[in-house]
C-alpha cells in the first residue's frame, strides 16, 4: 500500500529539514524528493512555515516521546531509566551525526519566529517535566534542585550531539556524556 500524500510530504520534510536545516530546505528540494506537483503540496500545506511546523507536532513531538520512555521500571530508579535513555542516544547513528531535530530547529528558527518557539517549548517543557519526575522518584542527596538538574541534563545531551556531522562519533559522544553520567551517579545516595 502507498503511503498517503500527506504522510510522505511530512516525512520528507522531516528528513530534508532535519539535515539542511529549514533556510538550507528549499520548496524545489522538497517538490522533488516528494515527487508530486506544486499545487498538490499547496493542497495539503499553505506554506513551507505550515509544513514544518506540522513536521515538528506530527513528527519530532511523537519521537520525542518515543525515544525518551522515560517510565520509571517497578525494579528501577528513576535517575538509573535517565542513565539508560542516555547511554541510548549512542546507538542512533543520525541522531549523533545531526544532533536532537529537535534541538536543531530550535536553534535556527525560535530565535526569529514566535510560533516555532512556542511550539518547540511546549515539547521541551514537557520532556524537561519527565525528566524532574524521574529525578524525584530517585533517592538523590537532599540538596538537588531537579528541575534545574533536568535542564542540565537536556542542555548537556543535546550539546554532546550538536557538533557538526564531521566532528560528531559515537566515540565522542560517549567520551563526552560520561561526565554527565558519573555526575548523576554521584548523586545518588
Amino acid at each position: 500500500m502507498t503511503q498517503p500524500t500527506r504522510e510522505k510530504i511530512l516525512d520528507v520534510v522531516f528528513k530534508l529539514v532535519y539535515i539542511n536545516g529549514y533556510n538550507g530546505t528549499s520548496m524545489a528540494m522538497i517538490l522533488k524528493e516528494c515527487g508530486i506537483p506544486k499545487g498538490s503540496l499547496y493542497h495539503y500545506f499553505k506554506s513551507k512555515k505550515e509544513m514544518v511546523l506540522a513536521v515538528v507536532s506530527e513528527r519530532i513531538n511523537p519521537r520525542m516521546d518515543e525515544f525518551y520512555q522515560l517510565n520509571v521500571e517497578e525494579s528501577q530508579e528513576g535517575i538509573d531509566t535517565l542513565l539508560a535513555a542516555i547511554l541510548k542516544v549512542s546507538k542512533k547513528e543520525l541522531l549523533v551525526s545531526y544532533g536532537c531535530p529537535l534541538n536543531r530547529l530550535n536553534q535556527e528558527m525560535s530565535p526569529v519566529d514566535s510560533d516555532f518557539e512556542k511550539a518547540i517549548n511546549s515539547i521541551y517543557n514537557r520532556l524537561r517535566d519527565k525528566i524532574t519526575l524521574l529525578l524525584e522518584n530517585s533517592q538523590l542527596k537532599l540538596d538537588v534542585d531537579k528541575e534545574s538538574l533536568s535542564e542540565f541534563i537536556i542542555a548537556s545531551v543535546w550539546g554532546s550531539i550538536s557538533l557538526s556531522p564531521t566532528q560528531s562519533t559515537t566515540g565522542r559522544y560517549i567520551q563526552t556524556i560520561s561526565h554527565l553520567i558519573n555526575y548523576l551517579k554521584s548523586l545518588k545516595v
